[in-house]
């Protein structure tokens, strides 16, 4: 089990468990003391389509220090009951504030294995669209812990969105026109610019990802391109701004990133969102510069 990752490890738990419900505690998280009886009352035996309760998780620092007294409700009220919802941000249904119905987990599959990022809210969306239920509480039932170094910029990381993107695709396929309207809406804005990033970062870095990531970025410009539900000035300004992360060789692209980097006051009036969400993560510390 050592190099088959968290979603494997976290499988073969919920396979060896022999109760009807399972709780999950990622590591450096802890339950708070009520964690279980609480999320237990939740439970709804007179609902067959029962798979889970969660509760809301305190933000600690690595030092135990408190942060924030809410993690759940950053984008959205919870519980969530729309698609769109689920689609645009990140669910924020942690793991390590769940109590889930075995036999719900299994019937679903558990934890796509293939995901080293974006597996939580892969679980919890499969859930939903298989027809099942939740109860939430906004009480805190566990304390996730921040830590500092990110896992955001890392090729696994880069390669589950990719993945996940690939797998939502294939849920809700373009030929459809509802479909059409939730890529338009939530899949482009949420991971479009994401994976063009995960470009920049290997130009800026030259790590050894960079061709992989460029044929990434060529599939989502593809569906970009087909796609008449994105604004007409978005989709061309999206084209436009990735066209040269795709043609371009690397060493080329490094010089002219860097170029950006150096007069970004300038060209933030252009307001295109590629070119700011660019100069946003990248001017003040200029991290993968080499």
């Amino acid at each position: 089990m050592s190099n088959s990752g968290q979603s494997a490890a976290r499988n073969l738990g919920v396979a060896k468990a022999s109760s009807d419900f399972i709780c999950l505690l990622d590591q450096d998280d802890y339950f708070l003391p009520e964690h279980i009886m609480t999320l237990m009352d939740l439970v709804d035996s007179t609902d067959d389509s029962f798979a889970f309760s969660y509760g809301d998780l305190v933000r600690v620092s690595e030092s135990g220090e408190t942060l924030a007294k809410t993690c759940v409700n950053v984008n959205f009220q919870h519980p969530l009951t729309k698609i769109d919802e689920m689609l645009r941000h990140s669910m924020h249904i942690l793991p390590s504030a769940t109590l889930i119905k075995k036999s719900a987990f299994v019937s679903i599959g558990g934890f796509d294995e293939s995901l080293q990022g974006y597996e939580d809210d892969d679980l919890f969306l499969r859930f939903f669209l298989a027809g099942y239920s939740n109860r939430f509480t906004p009480e805190p039932v566990s304390a996730w812990t921040v830590n500092l170094t990110s896992t955001s910029f890392t090729e696994a990381m880069a390669r589950s969105r990719f993945l996940y993107f690939k797998k939502l695709i294939s849920v809700f396929p373009e030929e459809s026109n509802d479909s059409a309207e939730i890529f338009a809406k939530f899949l482009f804005a949420r991971f479009a610019f994401k994976i063009a990033e995960d470009v920049i970062q290997s130009v800026l870095s030259r790590d050894e990802y960079i061709s992989v990531r460029v044929e990434r970025l060529k599939y989502v410009r593809e569906i970009v391109f087909r796609s008449r539900e994105i604004r007409s000035a978005t989709r061309i300004g999206f084209l436009a701004t990735t066209a040269l992360l795709v043609l371009w060789n690397p060493r080329k692209l490094r010089y002219l990133l860097l170029a950006i980097l150096r007069i970004g006051p300038i060209l933030r009036v252009l307001r295109i969102d590629l070119l700011n969400q660019f100069l946003t993560r990248h001017s003040s510390s200029k991290k993968f510069v080499t």
